[in-house]
């Protein structure tokens, strides 16, 4: 059931594992309205998805009704959608769905962004697919396909967010054409006030995906050392090949070199499966909900191109600063949070109330989340930072937690 505190919004962020799910409660003059961001899984907790969808309906249920107001689908990835395939949506009455300007069908730049991400991954999988069935990295190479899966259409889960549920909900493709569109109000949510700060129309703000050195939470030690930018694919070395026995021998490679020169040009599959997981996610929504006293930041998995031109608009970055409750963006990696949010706006601004992160370890991904990252965060929030993964723990003040299923901040307005 919904929470009942008249002047406080509530959050709940459910533990799906590897994912997000939040369900946000605002009291407004007209009841309380409640917002859903995000429902899926790639890596699941103790819970699936299935029993996590169903546990975010029953609580959207007051007596014979079940009503959610706004349902928000950050990105397409798998671990933000795939929970939205479970067929108990049916009979959800939603009253808005949005999605980023990326997901409209009547966009041609949209449609063929979307068709090239696609077929990139859809080429890429059936590529690691093959190498997987011919042995080698089996570990190395199930965790790229991963990366590459998660960004196939998730078919399933996208028809219930753009046909799907009861109430015929509007669809908003966000951020709306125009510069006084990237901030809007709507009647399904009374007394809120909704920034829409990414994805960016402007392609190259979508690809640009990782921080310079300086930016990112990652040590330069293990970060990329050509300022942040991916380098390109290897050539095709066969086009180059010089027959040995045509080499003075002092010019003939030692065995060590033939061995790296035979190698050169593969995990070409890597680096696109790589670029690809970045892409898509630069396609992520980023909104920042106003009520009250209240500035909620939900960057989803935007990345550095997103983040970027935020922090250079004035009105945006003035908005960061204001930061209330902050969903740690990309389950803590590296490539979002940039630095000079926590250290310079959040430090100016002063009013972290506190923080969530939706995470889970996994072994192939060791470097997620960002211990770094999540330490500063909690030092800087009056209420600290929660964790999905560690709910076993005790929460701080501010926060109550359902178990292992889900935990809730209740943020004064």
């Amino acid at each position: 059931m919904a929470p009942t505190k008249k002047r406080s919004i509530a959050i709940r962020m459910y533990n799906v594992g590897f994912g997000d799910a939040f369900l946000l409660f605002f009291p407004t003059t007209k009841g309380i309205k409640k917002v859903l961001i995000d429902c899926g899984t790639i890596a699941k907790s103790e819970h699936s998805i299935d029993e996590v969808a169903k546990k975010i309906i029953e609580d959207s249920t007051d007596g014979k009704n079940t009503l959610i107001d706004v349902v928000i689908a950050t990105h397409r990835h798998r671990d933000h959608v795939s929970g939205f395939a479970s067929s108990e949506w049916d009979e959800v009455e939603v009253r808005e769905v949005w999605m980023p300007w990326t997901e409209d069908p009547l966009d041609p730049k949209a449609r063929h962004i979307r068709e090239t991400q696609n077929r990139l991954a859809l080429q890429v999988s059936q590529q690691l697919q093959l190498k997987i069935t011919r042995g080698g990295n089996v570990s190395h190479e199930e965790g790229l396909l991963e990366l590459a899966s998660n960004a196939l259409t998730n078919e399933s889960a996208m028809q219930t967010l753009h046909q799907g549920f009861t109430g015929s909900p509007v669809r908003r493709f966000l951020p709306m054409r125009g510069a006084a569109n990237r901030t809007f109000t709507t009647d399904a949510l009374p007394g809120v006030t909704i920034h829409a700060l990414g994805p960016s129309r402007d392609e190259s703000a979508i690809r640009n995906m990782d921080p310079p050195i300086g930016q990112s939470y990652l040590s330069q030690s293990v970060s990329q050392q050509d300022g942040g930018k991916a380098l390109p694919p290897f050539p095709n070395i066969d086009e180059w090949k010089i027959e040995e026995s045509s080499l003075p021998l002092s010019l003939k490679l030692s065995e060590s070199d033939q061995k790296f020169v035979n190698t050169v040009g593969e995990g070409f599959e890597d680096s696109v499966a790589v670029a690809l997981d970045s892409a898509v996610n630069g396609t992520s929504l980023m909104l920042i909900f106003q009520f009250g006293k209240a500035t909620l930041l939900f960057p989803g998995d935007a990345q550095w191109g997103t983040w970027e031109l935020a922090m250079k608009d004035p009105e945006w970055r003035g908005l960061l600063a204001k930061t209330t409750f902050y969903k740690v963006g990309h389950h803590g990696s590296h490539n979002a949070t940039p630095v000079e949010y926590v250290d310079q706006l959040l430090k100016t601004g002063n009013a972290l109330w506190g923080a969530m992160a939706s995470v889970k370890m996994i072994e192939k991904w060791p470097s997620i989340p960002r211990k770094p990252l999540l330490e500063k965060l909690g030092a800087q929030a009056q209420h600290g930072l929660v964790r999905s993964d560690r709910l076993k723990d005790d929460v701080p003040s501010g926060f109550k937690k359902q178990g292992d299923l889900y935990v809730e901040a209740t943020i004064p307005v």
